[in-house]
């Protein structure tokens, strides 16, 4: 998450597999310990507006952002703690924000 805020650039390296970043960041948010899920959140909050910037996420949300979306629900529909919901909203807020085509199909 603090490298994505202080070094967005980082996602353009060719050696860095963004999908598997992506997933464990999904996976992160099913953690049941609350500051992991708090990171994964400010993680995709930080991911999402560079959708249209940065290529290599582009198209990793593209393909699995309706997993993130699913884990999303999941967690706001009881499988995360009640004190974590706005972070969760920060998500669905970046979704219909920066990816709203994908988020009417998914």
């Amino acid at each position: 998450f603090q490298a994505l805020k202080r070094k967005p650039d980082l996602f353009l390296c060719s050696n860095l597999d963004v999908k598997a970043v992506f997933q464990c960041g999904v996976l992160s948010l099913k953690f049941p310990e609350a500051p992991t899920v708090k990171a994964s959140c400010g993680f995709f909050t930080e991911l999402l507006p560079r959708c249209g910037e940065i290529a290599p996420v582009g198209q990793v949300v593209h393909e699995n952002g309706k997993v993130l979306l699913q884990a999303v629900l999941e967690g706001i529909g009881g499988q995360a703690s009640r004190s974590l919901m706005d972070h969760f909203a920060e998500i669905l807020f970046a979704l219909n924000k920066h990816c709203f085509s994908y988020l009417s199909v998914w």
